[in-house]
C-alpha cells in the first residue's frame, strides 16, 4: 500500500512476479504437455496471483487493464 492507500505498487509488483515465474516455467518446461502445463500455471502462477484478491482486488482502470493483460498473454 502507499502514501495514498492505493494497492498499485502491490498490483504491479504481483504482476511482474507472475511474468517472472511463467517465464521460469517456459524455459525449464519447453516440451512439457497441456496438462502439465496447466498443473505447473495453478501451483506457481495461479495461486501466487490469486492471494489475497479480494483484500487488492483492482477497482482503477489501468490497474484492471494490468490483470487483464496478463491473463490475455497467458492464453497466447
Amino acid at each position: 500500500m502507499d502514501s495514498k492507500l492505493s494497492f498499485s505498487d502491490h498490483i504491479t509488483e504481483k504482476v511482474n512476479k507472475a511474468y517472472s515465474i511463467l517465464g521460469i516455467i517456459k524455459r525449464n518446461f519447453q516440451h512439457v504437455d497441456k496438462v502439465a502445463f496447466v498443473l505447473l500455471y495453478k501451483a506457481l502462477v495461479r495461486s501466487h496471483m490469486e492471494y489475497a484478491n479480494t483484500v487488492l482486488s483492482p477497482y482503477k482502470q489501468y490497474l484492471i487493464e494490468v490483470w487483464r493483460k496478463f491473463k490475455r498473454e497467458l492464453l497466447n
